[in-house]
């Protein structure tokens, strides 16, 4: 049976002048929104289901922003007695319950949210990303590389979901600069704690990356004349601005340069040693 709040695959059943039917099986005949404009009887396609504002089953060809059980980074379009409206790309926009907020959202402004079906059986958002999603895990393993949605700001550092399943941390200290919420990136499990919570890096962990920047310090250095007005104690940005890495990344690789006698590191600059 097809389902709703979901992406389906249907067949056309009817194209009139009045509009495009699929056929929804069990469901019906469902009318069609955004049909293409070539839409023939017989021909089969993605389409997504909803309930549209008079609680009719909708069919759509346009893609929304979210489905049912995802994750989204959605915009406030308005606010209610209800609680919050969020634009997801379909006529009718997604209820976020004041029951189901976190914290108190504004009109206007984006959040990170989590779709699922209320009592009543209706999609609707929440903010308390941690109420359906695993802070825990015993199917990633350290070095696996994941989908990350930057969804929150702690001071340790910020909340990311993996994956769509579960949620994450990307330490302070693993950043050249700060994220913006809503953010979609790759990203690499750097640690499993012993509780199985999750500790995230942004970065790439693979050694030829590392092995990389490290090639990329000395070419810098060759070109320059052998010395370059940055050190391990240069800020983050400054670090980020000239070779897009972190500064822990930055030192790492300084350090494995200075411990191979290929450069001396001053408090200012470093600079290509004497062989």
């Amino acid at each position: 049976m097809p389902k709703l709040d979901q992406v389906n695959r249907l067949t056309i059943a009817s194209v009139s002048p009045k509009g495009v039917l699929v056929d929804a099986k069990e469901l019906g005949p469902v009318f069609l929104r955004e049909a293409p404009k070539d839409s023939k009887v017989g021909d089969s396609l993605n389409v997504f289901l909803y309930n549209d504002v008079s609680e009719q089953i909708t069919a759509t060809a346009a893609k929304p922003l979210v489905a049912l059980g995802e994750c989204a980074y959605l915009k406030v379009v308005s606010i209610n007695e209800i609680g919050a409206f969020l634009d997801w790309g379909l006529p009718k926009d997604l209820l976020l319950p004041y029951v189901e907020q976190a914290y108190p959202v504004r009109e206007g402004a984006s959040y990170v949210v989590y779709t699922y079906l209320d009592n009543s059986g209706r999609m609707v958002a929440t903010t308390m990303l941690h109420y359906h999603l695993e802070e825990t895990n015993d199917a990633l393993k350290v070095g696996d590389r994941t989908e990350l949605l930057i969804a929150g700001k702690s001071d340790l550092g910020f909340k990311a979901v993996i994956n769509g399943e579960y949620l994450g941390l990307i330490y302070h200290d693993e950043l050249s600069q700060p994220l913006r919420f809503g953010s979609r990136m790759k990203g690499w499990v750097k640690n499993i704690r012993e509780d199985g919570k999750i500790d995230l890096s942004i970065n790439t962990l693979d050694t030829q990356t590392r092995d990389q920047l490290e090639l990329r310090i000395l070419k810098e250095l060759h070109q320059a004349g052998g010395r370059m007005e940055l050190s391990d104690k240069s800020s983050p940005e400054v670090i980020f601005s000239v070779f897009k890495v972190s500064k822990k990344n930055f030192k790492r690789a300084l350090g494995k340069l200075y411990k191979q006698h290929d450069i001396v590191i001053h408090s200012s600059y470093i600079e290509l040693a004497e062989k």
